[in-house]
């Protein structure tokens, strides 16, 4: 059976060198370095920002994330299915 495609956990993260005191106002906000999909760091360029799309609070809403990335490698091909079901 083929796995069926799911969501991608993407993580925007600031990761710090150091503890930032909780009274100050560094605390309060996030300044994100990295981007991890799935566990993966990945390169993106500085001058196209990571955008989290509006999100509503609804049962079937979905969140939306656009990235710009570097590409090690791009592959655009087609597959034939590994067993062909003639009664599919």
């Amino acid at each position: 059976m083929a796995d069926r495609p799911v969501g991608a956990v993407i993580e925007i993260v600031e990761r710090r060198t150091h503890p930032i005191a909780p009274a100050t106002v560094a605390a309060d906000v996030i300044c994100p370095n990295e981007i991890r999909i799935n566990g993966q760091k990945l390169l993106a360029p500085r001058d196209h920002p990571v955008k989290v799309h509006e999100m509503d609070i609804r049962a079937d809403s979905l969140v939306l994330v656009t990235l710009t990335l570097f590409a090690k490698r791009i592959t655009v091909c087609a597959e034939e299915p590994e067993e062909v079901n003639p009664n599919v």
